[in-house]
């Protein structure tokens, strides 16, 4: 897995041109897109499966616990030469027979529709039996290949998905970890052979392998290359030529974007930011989030932070949502088992999906920027709400404006529901059942007569009355002042941040039922020679005046109480501005928290 972006680079949005080399095949790619995505934007939800050699390990190495994410690094972790990683874990990779019947039947339960394994992670082991003369024996590990004798453990993976109705793939790492010709990166912590390397044999070696995933393993719905930083990526793998390949062996296949730096790029049919969301979705491209169950990737004896039904559920509704999908990854041990609760949580979305599937499958992104008690998909004329926190008071604010002609509760077709009262303004208020139908999420479906209206966006109370402004919910204006991404993989973190001229400001909308005074608190950073500088919170006439004090760094975030603020009925906009600059910059916001009195 990706993990080497959360040590070296930030996941960050690609600005790189198209190569020349790669512009052709490029361009036949998105020739035909929309119809080789069809399938693929339809499904929405898939699993993902990081199986190999770390398997056996588990995040221990010779009786010591390595526990950093994620345990399919612990030839790193433990800086295990290749021949004894070879040497011990080998022999221990034994998958039961049935292993992925096993895994179809999970998937299946859980209402995914495609597949992705790992058939070469970063250790460089084939779990396809490879004819390549250096996978079938080398003088670093002994070869390549470890399927057990007489099986291949890619065929077995490819053919149970299909017989189980699933889209098979696989992940391929373009690093590789024991090759003597690939590129050398900062990492692993292992002892490596100083000889030069001839990275025109490492590249024909991958395009060997990828040939034979495309010619020996029946139809596939995608290559998901793993991966690229800014001085390795596009022909420094052979792009051109690998999408050449993938179109003339599998015309319909899809590719992922990592040949080429940045995980929000569009040089691929879809994106693949890793363990984290996007705030709007990458709006203009398909995209995927690559999650896991727990914190690791490949199977970890000792991580024991598992997600349960309902955070997959909501964490899926997110996903599909904002326009994406989810490609959801379980780490089997040693033998292809599944730990128990990555089973069990699978299985509670496989019930949930049965009742509220139609919610997720071929829908559209929500048409409203945010809401504070949960999301929203569509399909056509209809609009399904994915209702995370069920109002105590049995009603429901949807800012949405059109001729209804009904609701239902997905699961409860009997359940009767009344539209209170419905304004220009504010949406319409829909008065509910006293309980909700799903402790983690309840859908309600919206049948319109015509095409549904979404009402503009405006910050609204959560269940709690409290109202959040976040960076992306605001309007800017001014030089320089954007929205910043700040870190990796799941790590991702956005702050107001740029503040580099006093005149920008930044303004949020928000909308009330009454009039209320809140109690400001900032999170806000700023580094500690430009401390000092003025700024207002105003919303009308109501007005709040502070300094921006020392936080230590742009990066090192503190919470500052600002005041109390007045917010009348109706839509109004709260903004803040400089009013004087002391350094470099006039500070860094991660949010504001408007609390009520």
């Amino acid at each position: 897995m990706l993990t080497f972006a959360s040590l070296l680079v930030l996941a960050a949005p690609s600005t790189l041109s198209v190569p020349a080399q790669s512009a052709p095949n490029l361009a036949e790619w998105a020739a035909d897109r929309d119809a080789r995505m069809a399938w693929w934007r339809d499904a929405r939800f898939g699993m993902f499966v990081h199986f190999g050699l770390y398997s056996p390990a588990g995040g221990t190495w010779d009786g010591k616990v390595y526990p950093q994410h994620y345990a399919e690094w612990i030839q790193h972790w433990a800086a295990v030469p290749c021949a004894e990683y070879a040497r011990q874990m080998k022999p221990l990779f034994q998958p039961a027979p049935g292993f992925a019947d096993a895994w179809a039947e999970l998937a299946a339960d859980a209402g995914m529709r495609y597949a992705v394994m790992t058939s070469k992670h970063h250790d460089g082991f084939t779990l396809f039996n490879s004819k390549q003369p250096y996978s079938l024996g080398n003088d670093v590990a002994g070869g390549t290949n470890i399927s057990p004798a007489g099986r291949d453990v890619a065929r077995e993976f490819a053919d149970a998905m299909r017989a189980r109705g699933l889209r098979p793939g696989f992940y391929y790492s373009l690093l590789d970890w024991q090759h003597p010709d690939a590129y050398e990166m900062a990492l692993p912590a292992y002892p490596k052979p100083t000889h030069s390397r001839d990275h025109a044999k490492y590249k024909a070696y991958m395009r060997g392998h990828v040939e034979e995933l495309l010619t020996d393993y029946g139809e596939l719905a995608t290559i998901w290359f793993d991966y690229s930083d800014p001085t390795r990526q596009g022909e420094a793998w052979g792009a051109s030529d690998l999408l050449g390949l993938l179109r003339a062996r599998q015309p319909k296949i899809l590719v992922n974007n990592r040949l080429y730096f940045g995980l929000e790029n569009k040089l691929g049919d879809y994106g693949t930011p890793e363990k984290y969301v996007p705030p709007t979705g990458l709006p203009g491209m398909d995209w995927e989030v690559n999650h896991t169950l727990n914190e690791s990737y490949g199977f970890s004896a000792h991580d024991a932070h598992w997600k349960d039904t309902a955070a997959v559920v909501r964490l899926l509704c997110d996903i599909v949502s904002k326009g994406g999908n989810l490609l959801l990854n379980i780490g089997p041990d040693a033998q292809g088992r599944v730990p128990a609760e990555a089973q069990r949580a699978l299985r509670g979305v496989g019930a949930w999906m049965r009742v509220n599937g139609e919610a997720i499958y071929g829908t559209q992104a929500s048409p409203f920027a945010r809401l504070p008690w949960g999301r929203a998909t569509r399909k056509g004329r209809t609009l399904y709400l994915l209702v995370f926190d069920w109002p105590l008071d049995g009603l429901l604010r949807v800012p949405v404006q059109g001729e209804l002609k009904s609701i239902a509760l997905l699961g409860a077709p009997d359940a009767l529901f009344a539209v209170e009262e419905s304004s220009p303004t504010t949406g319409m208020l829909l008065s509910l059942l006293e309980e909700p139908a799903d402790k983690a999420c309840s859908v309600l479906r919206l049948d319109f007569a015509d095409d549904p209206r979404a009402l503009p966006f405006a910050v609204v109370p959560a269940s709690d009355g409290a109202l959040t402004l976040l960076p992306h919910d605001a309007a800017l204006t001014g030089p320089e002042l954007r929205v910043e991404q700040v870190g990796a993989v799941e790590d991702v973190r956005y702050n107001l941040g740029y503040w580099l001229d006093a005149s920008a400001f930044a303004a949020w909308p928000v909308g009330l039922e009454e009039a209320r005074t809140y109690r400001v608190v900032a999170d806000i950073a700023c580094k500690d020679e430009s401390a000092g500088s003025k700024m207002s919170l105003a919303c009308g006439s109501s007005r709040i005046e502070f300094d921006v004090p020392a936080t230590g760094a742009w990066q090192q975030y503190r919470e500052l109480e600002l005041g109390a603020l007045d917010l009348p009925a109706g839509r109004s906009e709260i903004a803040l501005r400089a009013l004087k600059k002391t350094g470099e910059a006039v500070v860094n916001v991660r949010s504001l928290r408007l609390e009520p009195r």
